[in-house]
């Protein structure tokens, strides 16, 4: 390993998709039944293929597992460990780079997961949005109580977690009770927008548009800045840091290069994977990695035209950005996809983001945070370092 820059990758892991629960706007509604996943062996030869591929690397890189659904706690504790004991075998010297997070629904809490959330996983998302009643289970129980009593074991036996909300037309009027929320019991959250669906028609009745997030982020941002002891809430923290950057002299340029660096991929249970835009679109499938090296999937027809994609997005959206550079072009690249920001000849629209931003500047200038003449920022380091540059919420 050499003194480059350190990078970072997650491989988002549908271990199975079975479920407990049937939230209406799941995009994995079609397959919550199926009982299959992943096998151990097969996990072996993925771990194999990515630890040759990035042990090949002149750059340090962090390695991190999102183990994902359906509800990846319905598969018995000791599945986990017993790959966790394999990583380390396979990965060897990198070993000491890797993580594990698990993002749950959090119905299902015995002591056992107790002791793998605290002593296996490295981080621990929450799904639950307080708001709604989308997420029920077969009996089309709403699954809230039961989630806010375990997050409360949760926090009582000392384990960290964050929360991940998803954003839809049913919650939109209860933003600043679910940030209260949040804030009250001092966890982290990320506010997701509604994914596209599994079928068409899915989401009729709770759907939300592009200007509907927008004010949903502005509404968000007010909150935090206002707030005396604001939590961190996600994307409104990763919106924030461009627009500082944008006011810092010789602050050096972020762009995105999907052909240089993939930061996400998603492994299916059959082992295909994909760019985060572009998850279960066969035409987009980069191979499997149960089969094949990942060498040869970064090379694969596949990932390039998944490239060539992303690249064709920032080109429409980003190149003529006054942000782009202190916003490297991500959300407009991986996201714009799958929130329905694309039209038909493949070009992207940016309304969320670069609106978002404007409000930020604008909002930071009424405060006196940025003076508009200096161009500078006028905001504590220590505030910035613990309220902006905080952790990553897992998931």
């Amino acid at each position: 390993m050499t003194s480059k820059e350190r990078k970072r990758v997650q491989f988002v892991i549908k271990s199975s998709k079975f479920c407990n629960l049937r939230c209406r706007y799941c995009y994995e509604y079609a397959e919550l039944g199926n009982r299959e996943a992943i096998a151990p062996e097969q996990l072996d030869k993925m771990y194999a293929h990515i630890a040759s591929y990035y042990n090949r690397l002149d750059r340090p890189v962090d390695i991190q597992f999102i183990w994902h659904g359906g509800e990846p706690l319905l598969q018995h504790p000791d599945y986990y460990w017993r790959t966790f004991d394999r990583q380390q075998q396979i990965f060897g010297e990198l070993a000491s780079s890797v993580t594990n997070t698990v993002q749950t629904n959090l119905t299902v809490l015995n002591n056992k997961h107790i002791h793998l959330l605290r002593e296996g996983f490295d981080g621990v998302g929450v799904s639950v949005d307080l708001f709604g009643g989308l997420r029920v289970n077969q009996a089309n129980k709403d699954s809230l109580q039961v989630v806010l009593a375990n997050m409360d074991r949760l926090q009582s036996e000392k384990i960290n977690f964050g929360c991940i909300t998803v954003l839809t037309k049913l919650n939109l009027p209860y933003l600043e009770e679910i940030y209260r929320f949040y804030e009250k019991i001092k966890i982290p959250f990320r506010v997701l927008p509604l994914f596209n669906g599994a079928f068409d028609g899915q989401h009729q009745g709770y759907e939300i548009s592009a200007n509907e997030v927008l004010n949903a982020y502005r509404t968000l941002f007010d909150l935090w800045l206002e707030s005396k002891s604001p939590v961190r809430v996600r994307p409104i923290i990763d919106y924030i840091k461009p627009v500082i950057r944008h006011y810092i002299p010789n602050a050096q340029p972020d762009f995105y290069n999907k052909r240089e660096w993939e930061y996400m991929y998603l492994v299916n249970v059959n082992g295909d994977i994909y760019s985060y835009a572009d998850a279960y679109n066969s035409e987009f499938c980069h191979g499997n990695l149960f089969e094949t090296p990942l060498e040869n999937i970064v090379l694969s027809a596949g990932h390039e035209k998944a490239i060539m994609a992303a690249e064709k997005r920032m080109a429409s959206a980003c190149h003529s950005c006054e942000y782009f550079g202190r916003c490297s072009g991500y959300p407009v690249a991986e996201e714009s996809v799958i929130h329905n920001q694309i039209d038909a000849d493949g070009n992207a629209q940016c309304t969320k983001e670069k609106g978002i931003f404007q409000y930020i500047e604008k909002r930071f200038k009424e405060t006196g945070i940025i003076n508009p003449i200096t161009r500078k920022v006028n905001m504590n380091q220590d505030y910035i370092s613990k309220h902006i540059l905080g952790l990553d919420i897992p998931g």
